[in-house]
This record gives C-alpha cells, sequence and structure tokens, in this order.
C-alpha cells in the first residue's frame, strides 16, 4: 500500500451549537490518500500524481459551507477527496480542541476511512 497525506491542518471555522457559535474555533485535520505514487517517486515530479495543493483545496471547499458538527466535516472532506483521480481509499480525522462538556477533554473527533 502506497498513501500520501497531510498532519495538523488547521482551518477556523464556526463549528457546534449554542455559545460555540459565536466564534470560530479551531478545527484540526488530519488525512491519509491511498495512491500509486510511483511515477511520482521515479520521475520526481508531482505532475504524474496527486498534488498536495489539490488535495488542500479540495478540503478548502468542504469547509465553505456553514457546519454545526465534526461528523459533517469529516465526511465533506471525505466526500472532497473521492473525487480526485487516482485516489483509492481515503482516512480522515477531524478533531476539535477543549470541546464544551462537563470535565477537560483534549478533543472531541471523528474520522472516517473508506
Amino acid at each position: 500500500m502506497k498513501t500520501i497525506g497531510l498532519s495538523g491542518i488547521i482551518f477556523e471555522r464556526v463549528c457546534g451549537f449554542g455559545n460555540e457559535r459565536k466564534k470560530p474555533q479551531k478545527i484540526l485535520i488530519d488525512l491519509e490518500i491511498e495512491t500509486n505514487f510511483l511515477e511520482v517517486a521515479q520521475r520526481d515530479n508531482p505532475d504524474y500524481g496527486i498534488d498536495f495543493k489539490t488535495i488542500y483545496n479540495h478540503i478548502s471547499l468542504a469547509l465553505e459551507e456553514e457546519v454545526y458538527t465534526i461528523e459533517s466535516i469529516v465526511y465533506r472532506i471525505w466526500k472532497q477527496l473521492k473525487t480526485i483521480d487516482n485516489a483509492g481509499r481515503v482516512k480522515v480525522r477531524v478533531r476539535k480542541p477543549n470541546p464544551p462538556l462537563p470535565g477537560e477533554v483534549e478533543f472531541s473527533e471523528a474520522a472516517i476511512e473508506e
């Protein structure tokens, strides 16, 4: 299996309910795309595979519309990335720091891999 990915992508978006809708919060994104990148590696040229700028642009598109849940965010990103030519299995994880819960919680998260 050959994969490429991006980790620690940070977007600021309004996500959640109630007081969470008052200001944007950090949304952390990690992703992995299964793809045969041998031609890119052999030619040392990204034109023969999936460009990381293309991946980032697809994430931006997925986050353009209003959103309430991280489950929706992870699904929208996954759906966008699946449209890229030569993308096989796609894994996306979205985390939101400090969710508003009664106790101390570092992140809430949702993930999808198909």
